[in-house]
């Protein structure tokens, strides 16, 4: 069953846009009585998730709602949920922005260990969490860091596969699919295998996605137009083994191999493009019942081995060599005074080098050889912006970098019942981190090093505790509510990257003196369920002391002409909503209304708004279901964004409609009657924006010069027993 998320502020005084969303939301409440069930989208409270006992609710897609949408980026699968957007660079990158906040606070997942890419650094770069072959996608919206440690302040999005199993495997399952687009062609294949005898597990799977440029919308200002450079090509797969020993947990290994190839379309027509690739290796087990009051003991290890070039064709202008170790361990442990919990420890160590040479880069400088005194070089240029002197350089941008995280959590909870209030939790959290980041200047060349100091080690100890609880007043009527004091240290970028983005026409300025930021939230959730209605409100409030930004400068970098923007330190605050509406009209009709609204500001200046904050939406959706075949008409309406930052555009309102239509069937395979064997065939045909309508995405870098796309029909066929 469905029970989306509604999400306004409780600070409405100083933001007159809430009120106008409130407005908006009554309107909808006549709607109301059309809710319906949807079994694609479940909301829980974490209990029984791998998204463990966080305070937040939980957002998960599941194999059918991952089906209807293979081939898409992660942020592309995710934008139709309330509070979701996608921060695309194009079709080869679509990364989640959950509630206005993405990069560094939205903590990017496979399988419970971060992604271990650069996705975090530059919008351009996509995040290395591929969804073709996935089970589940899970998403925390707020703070997470209680049990996901530090970039986890804005949420946390999790891709789940089957890998490594966790419980036995008896049988022989798997599935087939085909895809292709009409709007760049696109055409992808992908198998996947599991088996076991029930002590031993296994698991294959692999994929391959292309696509050519693909055609925009128009409107009566802007024709249909081929997007030059935005054709893409991706490909992995992976091996997991595992042992499942009865009862008493498992133990399983896998190695995973991912590399993309995407186009990055720009202004200028430039042939710029990025290729990422990474190797990861993976050890997961679980133990039931190890000794006597503990529930189960968890452990997993993870290896990370990421490369990343970017090309301005046939130049390799910018190479990236990243590896990564984590490492947690959680136990939980059984009741105690009524109270269960958990508790368990987190390292990560995260070593990352690059180079950028516009005459082309075969590997990571090394210039240890040559002598420096401890001294900046001459390779600065000072620029001055207003009452600020800026200081540029053109040479790598950004030194040896080696981040290491060691964080320990506890999460307790306690059920209590009342005759007469109804009955509930309570959770308690409290995290602390320490993070030492180091700096080696020996891959920048003397001429372009700053002065000793400036890479002494940055040290952190950011600190997360939280407050949730649940009240279910009736069967039908619960409340939850969170509270949050969460905390964020910098990132090696946001300290030490002082260069060009070329596939952003950008140049960065680095802060080495930025201190932790400090979330103050409150979220509060009201839920009603009947037999064909349900309903869900929640209300939130962000506060964030220190909120580290990207503040657009006055001045263009005096080596491209690009523009500048310098990492900044001020007060914000974010303030939203959400709202769904679910309604089963009858056995075959289903409808689902759904909005969403957002406003993130910071405290200080004449023009707060922070940049590319999501417009408001609105979603309508009917859905029918007969025998093997079902429908979905869909039309989503995105809002003009005038709540627009300093030097940031305006963006238009716009709407898509979409069309879905499916059937599937069982049916008996096999060589003869013992080894017959059932089979699910499905069919989906979609067309995405039938009216090709014209619109820009406002969190997009490259909004004006790479629209999002036209019509788009699309057919995917797969077999699954």
């Amino acid at each position: 069953m469905l029970c989306y998320t509604i999400t306004f502020k409780l600070t409405l005084i100083e933001s007159p846009g809430v009120y106008q969303f409130l407005i908006f939301m009554a309107a909808l409440c006549p709607l109301a009585a059309n809710a319906f069930e949807l079994d694609r989208v479940v909301i829980s409270a974490g209990d029984g998730s791998s998204l463990a006992d966080v305070a937040q609710p939980v957002l998960i897609l599941d194999e059918e709602a991952l089906s209807k949408n293979s081939g898409s980026s992660l942020g592309t699968l995710l934008e139709d949920q309330p509070g979701i957007s996608n921060a695309s660079f194009g079709p080869g990158v679509g990364r989640p922005v959950l509630r206005g906040m993405s990069g560094s606070r939205v903590k990017m997942m496979v399988n419970g260990h971060d992604s271990a890419d650069l996705s975090a650094m530059s919008s351009d770069h996509a995040p290395m969490a591929e969804v073709s072959n996935a089970r589940q996608v899970e998403v925390i919206q707020g703070p997470a860091t209680l049990i996901y440690g530090n970039g986890a302040i804005g949420g946390v999005v999790n891709v789940l596969d089957n890998k490594i199993a966790t419980e036995p495997v008896e049988q022989l399952s798997g599935n087939l699919g085909a895809k292709v687009t009409s709007t760049d062609q696109g055409r992808q294949m992908n198998a996947e295998v599991n088996g076991g005898n029930g002590q031993f597990a296994f698991h294959l799977d692999g994929f391959n996605k292309q696509s050519s440029d693909y055609h925009s919308g128009s409107d009566d200002n802007e024709k249909s137009s081929r997007v030059k450079n935005s054709d893409t090509r991706t490909e992995g797969g992976s091996i997991g083994l595992t042992w499942t020993p009865a009862d008493k947990g498992y133990l399983g290994m896998s190695i995973s191999q991912l590399e993309y190839d995407y186009g990055v379309p720009n202004e200028e027509n430039t042939p710029t493009r990025v290729q990422p690739k990474q190797m990861r290796y993976d050890v997961k087990s679980a133990w039931l019942n190890p000794v006597a009051g503990i529930a189960s003991w968890h452990n997993q290890i993870s290896l990370n081995d990421y490369q990343h070039d970017e090309l301005t064709l046939p130049i390799v202008e910018g190479l990236f060599d990243q590896q990564t170790w984590e490492v947690n361990s959680r136990v939980l442990h059984q009741a105690l005074f009524g109270w269960q919990g958990q508790l368990g420890f987190h390292y990560r160590q995260q070593l990352m080098q690059l180079c950028h040479d516009h005459s082309g880069c075969a590997k990571i400088p090394d210039y240890s050889d040559q002598s420096w005194d401890g001294s900046k070089g001459n390779l600065f240029t000072q620029r001055v912006a207003g009452s600020e002197s800026l200081e540029f350089v053109h040479d790598t941008p950004m030194p040896e970098t080696e981040t290491q995280d060691l964080g320990y959590f506890l999460v307790e909870k306690k059920q209590w019942q009342s005759e007469n209030l109804g009955s509930g939790n309570i959770e308690l959290g409290a995290r602390i981190d320490f993070r030492t980041i180091s700096a080696d200047p020996k891959t920048i060349s003397p001429a372009g090093r700053q002065a000793e100091e400036y890479y002494s080690d940055k040290n952190f100890a950011p600190i997360t505790l939280s407050f949730a609880s649940t009240w279910q007043i009736t069967e039908q009527q619960r409340w939850a509510i969170s509270i949050a004091r969460a905390q964020r240290a910098p990132d090696a970028q946001e300290l030490f990257w002082n260069g060009d983005h070329h596939a952003t026409f950008s140049y960065q300025l680095d802060n080495p003196n930025l201190i932790e930021e400090t979330a103050y939230t409150f979220d509060i959730n009201w839920m009603f369920t009947a037999a064909d209605f349900a309903t869900r409100i929640a209300v939130y409030h962000y506060q964030f002391d220190d909120y580290i930004y990207n503040d657009l400068k006055s001045v263009k970098d005096p080596y491209h002409q690009h523009a500048v923007y310098g990492y900044e330190q001020a007060d914000a605050i974010f303030q939203g909503g959400e709202v769904s509406f679910d309604y089963t009209l009858s056995d075959q009709w289903n409808a689902l209304v759904q909005a969403d609204y957002l406003s993130a500001q910071l405290t200080k200046g004449e023009n707060k708004n922070l940049p590319r904050t999501p417009p408001a939406t609105l979603l309508m959706q009917f859905n029918w279901h007969k025998n093997n075949w079902s429908a979905e008409v869909e039309n989503r309406w995105t809002l003009a964004q005038n709540d627009t930052a300093e030097q940031e555009t305006n963006t238009r309102g716009y709407q898509h409609l979409n069309l879905h239509l499916n059937y599937s069937t069982l049916f008996n395979a096999g060589f003869n009657s013992a080894s017959k064997k059932v089979y699910e065939w499905k069919v989906d045909v979609q067309i995405n924006n039938l009216l090709n309508s014209r619109g820009e995405n406002h969190v997009s870098y490259l909004k004006e010069f790479a629209p999002l796309p036209g019509r788009n029909i699309s057919l995917n066929s797969s077999i699954s027993f």
